[in-house]
């Protein structure tokens, strides 16, 4: 009797360190961001870019399990909320998914598993689902506001630093843009109004990438952006007047001009390892012939290298890995005026001038060509919608990048 009286005192004197509630706010020092996010007001933290991702470990999770309950705001946003075992398996997972029109505050919540060893809330969706033009002026930005979690039954501790940083620098393709589409949907009004519901970033090149390596993953990308003009560019209004490397060089938040931003601020605390630039496909696709000279080209590219390298000075062994092509045999029939190997002769004549012009910087610039003759997507059940990659053809690129990406780095 008496032994069953002590155990009835020792659960009850233990039970608030795992039935209690503990509000974590944005700015406490325990959780670990990914990507560029800024700060409007205190308790909120924000963020458009597709993969941007906040992490924080738990502890003594109780026997029963706990909960997550993530406290946000936005308007067509997808988050992706996984509770991680110690093994990077995954414990629990659901998407989060905003309303399509009016901000608001909501909150959604996560089973946290006894064996949850860490946990990660990552945004698939692009920043502008109906362009950087026209169309995000008009309607509402993919932004997510975060403004904390309530943890119950565990105890939220602070996660260590990924072996790796990895930086990727793309348009639609390195956004994830209809990863979780399907071809059934092109010409529909889901895919003109809902495309955000099919972005996935955590399921594209980038995210595999990191997943694999274990790196930390900061995404600079958005669909129809180029080098030197984008998509489109004879008509401004549908992608706006702004490459993509004005925003990276420039704001925090790309549909958010007040969001200033200074890559080459210590402050901001990023020193990637592999840097992956994957632009110059809209310079030359979708232009009807307005496309840029090889010497314009590549004076853009070898400036935009530079201030890479110049903003990461601090970090030596720091690689720029320049991505090109990953396209299919099908996808002229889907757009006569797009063919993603086409501007690759000028991407690699321009890196090749880099390496002549800085040649100790081009020892540490690399191409990755990746073919579209079939070898890596075919263009049958790896196409999403919009003739871009599903998930499937996502992990055929990254297939095909890793063991390249391995060579380089020595990982």
């Amino acid at each position: 009797m008496k032994k069953y009286v002590v155990r009835c005192l020792l659960l009850l004197l233990l039970s608030p360190l795992t039935t209690a509630k503990e509000n974590v706010t944005p700015e406490d020092e325990r959780i670990r961001y990914e990507g560029r996010f800024d700060s409007p007001a205190p308790g909120t933290y924000r963020t458009d870019w597709p993969c941007a991702r906040l992490s924080f470990g738990v502890n003594n999770v109780r026997e029963e399990g706990g909960s997550i309950d993530v406290s946000w705001s936005s308007e067509r946003v997808r988050l992706n909320a996984t509770a991680w075992r110690a093994d990077g398996s995954i414990a629990s997972s659901e998407i989060f998914v905003g309303p399509k029109w009016r901000n608001k505050k909501q909150t959604s919540t996560l089973n946290l598993p006894k064996d949850a060893s860490f946990v990660t809330i990552r945004k698939l969706t692009q920043a502008a689902p109906f362009g950087t033009g026209i169309g995000e002026k008009a309607l509402a930005a993919s932004v997510w506001e975060y403004h904390g979690v309530e943890v119950t039954g565990a105890e939220v501790v602070s996660l260590s630093p990924r072996k790796r940083v990895v930086e990727y620098i793309g348009a639609s393709d390195s956004a994830g843009y209809c990863a979780d589409g399907t071809p059934d949907i092109d010409g529909t009004a889901a895919l003109l109004i809902d495309s955000w519901l099919y972005d996935n970033c955590d399921l594209a090149t980038p995210g595999l990438l990191a997943n694999y390596f274990d790196a930390d993953l900061w995404v600079e990308a958005e669909g129809g952006m180029g080098l030197t003009q984008n998509a489109n560019a004879r008509i401004p209004a549908f992608e706006g007047k702004y490459p993509l490397p004005y925003f990276w060089e420039n704001q925090a938040l790309l549909t958010d001009s007040s969001s200033s931003w200074d890559p080459t601020d210590s402050n901001n605390q990023l020193s990637p390892d592999l840097v992956v630039v994957s632009l110059g496909g809209n310079d030359y696709n979708h232009q009807h012939g307005n496309v840029p000279s090889n010497e314009t080209f590549s004076a853009a590219y070898e400036e935009f290298l530079l201030k890479i390298f110049s903003a990461y000075e601090s970090n030596e062994d720091a690689k720029i890995l320049s991505v090109c092509g990953q396209g299919s045999p099908a996808e002229s029939a889907f757009d006569p005026d797009n063919n993603r190997c086409s501007p690759c002769p000028h991407v690699e004549d321009a890196l090749n001038d880099f390496k002549i012009n800085h040649p100790e910087l081009g020892e540490r610039a690399y191409l990755g060509f990746v073919p579209c003759d079939g070898s890596v997507v075919v263009g049958d059940d790896d196409i999403g919608c919009a003739g871009h990659k599903n998930a499937v053809g996502q992990r055929k690129v990254f297939d095909y990048l890793q063991p390249l990406v391995s060579e380089i780095m020595d990982w």
